[in-house]
């Protein structure tokens, strides 16, 4: 179980400052965007996965302006507030893509991070989850303390599920 950054586990929050890369074709792929003359190369630097998924958000919906104001702070709870106004966005179309966008997030994340890496590869096959009270789409909506109990009435702890995702790549990295 993990939650905020400076609890037990907290390497894993989308807000865990971690500096990583990703190529601009492939924040294109993962948003349902194709890629426009001369656009996608390149890299994107970022501070956190919350930067990567609040900038990828408003790159799905073409808000250059919110992209450029994420970029500029490091602060994820400012990223996460800009990334609610994004313009033009509508659930539906986010819904579509941002599974995958945290995937990718938290895949340069610990793979671009030896001692990140190291930490998700050492959970083994046990279960993550997002032990957040207030959020049912990325974590359990419950707090660690109540998880187990409630355990029949989780949320969908898509965070958790990526986060064993991107282990699961890792792992056969290794292997590999």
């Amino acid at each position: 179980m993990f939650h905020m950054v400076n609890e037990k586990h907290g390497e894993f929050c989308q807000w865990y400052p971690s500096t990583f890369f990703v190529y601009k074709h492939e924040i294109l792929e993962a948003v349902g965007q194709d890629r426009k003359e001369g656009d996608g190369y390149g890299t994107v630097w970022f501070s956190s996965a919350e930067q990567f998924m609040m900038y990828s958000k408003a790159t799905r919906f073409g808000d250059h302006e919110t992209q450029r104001r994420v970029m500029e702070t490091k602060d994820p709870k400012e990223q996460k507030r800009l990334g609610r106004q994004t313009a033009g966005f509508t659930h539906a179309g986010w819904d579509e893509v941002k599974s995958a966008v945290v995937e990718l997030a938290n895949t340069a994340k610990f793979g671009q991070n030896a001692g990140l890496r190291t930490k998700l590869l050492a959970t083994g096959d046990r279960l993550l989850c997002e032990a957040a009270p207030d959020d049912r789409v990325w974590g359990i909506g419950f707090d660690a303390k109540r998880a187990m109990a409630m355990q029949d009435r989780w949320g969908e702890n898509r965070l958790g599920k990526a986060l064993m995702a991107v282990r699961e790549k890792l792992r056969k990295e290794v292997v590999d």
